[in-house]
Parts: C-alpha cells; sequence; structure tokens
C-alpha cells in the first residue's frame, strides 16, 4: 500500500515572519486560510475554507481579548469563551455553540495538574526535576505507599500512559522502550503486554521483586492503628 500521496502547500508571510495565508491540496481535498495580526501580534481574525468531506470544516474565528490583566490574552475565539488565573494559565474553556466546557488546573510551578472536559478527567504528574510521569483517563486511579493501595479513584474509561524513565513508556496494552547513545536517542522498540499487580489480605499474593504487597498492606494498617492509639484519636473516618 502507499503512504500518503501528492500534495502542495503555498505559505505567505508578512515582514514579521507571520503567517498570514496558505493554501493546499492533496487528492480531492483543498484548503485555503487567511490570518490578520494585531500591534502586539496578537491573532484577530482566522479564516478557514475547506473542500472536502472528510476533513475538518471550514470556520471564521475572530479574536476578543477584554480581560484588561491579559490584554494579548483571548477571552473569546470564534464560539470558545477562555477564562485565566492570576498566572495567565487558561482555567475555563465554554463553548456556546455546543455547550460543552474545559477546566483546567495548574500547581505553583505552572504545570498541568487536571484537564476535565465535561467531567471527563485527565490528570498529570510530575517528578522533583518537573519532568512529567504520568498521565491518566481511565476508569481507576490510585496513590500507592510501599506498593500497597491507600486511595483509589474510579472513571468510566481506562486509559493511562507511564513516563517512568527517558528510556520506556508505558500505556495499558503495550510499552516503548528507547535506546540512547550519550543523549541521543538511535532507536526505539514497542512491545505489548499487560500490567498486573495483584494485591490482596490473605497474604497469598506475591509481585514483582518477591514482594508481598498484602503483608505490607497488613503492617500499614498496623502502624495507622498503633499512631491514633499514640494520639488518642479513634480510627476511621470522623
Amino acid at each position: 500500500a502507499k503512504l500518503g500521496g501528492r500534495s502542495s502547500h503555498t505559505y505567505e508571510y508578512d515582514e514579521l515572519n507571520r503567517l498570514i495565508h496558505a493554501s493546499g491540496k492533496a487528492k480531492r481535498a483543498s484548503y485555503d486560510m487567511v490570518m490578520s495580526f494585531g500591534r502586539m501580534s496578537e491573532p484577530l481574525t482566522k479564516v478557514q475554507k475547506v473542500d472536502s468531506t472528510t476533513t475538518a470544516k471550514s470556520y471564521n474565528f475572530a479574536y476578543k481579548y477584554e480581560d484588561s490583566n491579559h490584554p494579548t490574552a483571548p477571552t473569546q475565539i470564534g464560539h470558545d469563551h477562555y477564562t485565566y488565573d492570576a498566572n495567565g494559565n487558561p482555567t475555563l474553556v465554554t463553548n456556546d455553540s455546543t455547550n460543552t466546557t474545559r477546566e483546567m488546573y495548574w500547581d505553583e510551578d505552572n504545570r498541568l495538574m487536571v484537564l476535565s472536559d465535561n467531567g471527563k478527567t485527565s490528570r498529570y504528574t510530575y517528578n522533583a526535576a518537573g519532568e512529567r510521569i504520568m498521565k491518566s483517563y481511565g476508569t481507576m486511579e490510585g496513590v500507592y505507599i510501599n506498593g500497597a493501595p491507600q486511595g483509589i479513584t474510579f472513571h468510566e474509561t481506562d486509559n493511562f500512559t507511564l513516563y517512568p524513565a527517558s528510556i520506556i513508556s508505558i500505556n495499558k496494552n503495550r510499552f516503548t522502550k528507547h535506546y540512547f547513545i550519550g543523549d541521543k536517542r538511535i532507536a526505539s522498540r514497542i512491545g505489548t503486554g499487560l500490567f498486573n499487580n495483584v494485591y490482596g489480605r490473605n497474604g497469598s499474593y506475591v509481585t514483582a521483586g518477591q514482594q508481598d504487597y498484602a503483608e505490607r498492606m497488613n503492617q500499614i494498617q498496623t502502624q495507622k492503628e498503633a499512631y491514633y492509639k499514640k494520639v488518642g484519636v479513634a480510627p476511621g473516618v470522623p
């Protein structure tokens, strides 16, 4: 089978190297896009005409800037309305045509922690160096201490990606391992498989590294009860 096919694209820039016109065609599809900018190089309009039944629809977007605290951050693009926090991070996007909502939550270092599309939640976790090590969008998210689950959150689907190190990334059904010489990646290998970490309270489950997580759970519970007794607080939810 032949990948792709013949296509052509033309781009036009203004004196400040801003893209003001683009056009192209491939097979039976074609498009034409025109943009205009303000004095601070903020986009003012974007008009795209698409001649195809299989690609994105044509649109005519006008940009509005009505937040005095963030004068170059758009408050409206077409049907989308934007709200920002004090640092300029977008926190809410609503669409007055489709009645959809996107919420975003950021940490103190302006890193995206949670993205919620109409209640469908994606979470992002970072290490001490600021590198993203996990993103999840699925049926369950958990907090583990020494391999034992301490808190579980359930969602409706099952989709996650882990980045435990630069040499490997893992999702639900497969992994990608990367090979480096120095800081240059020279190859990547894709593998398949399922992550399985069975745990239980009956002491019969032993997982990776010959660590008995069921026993760890029992130890943690014992430590909790000892702590409650020491501080004079009854165990359980108040």
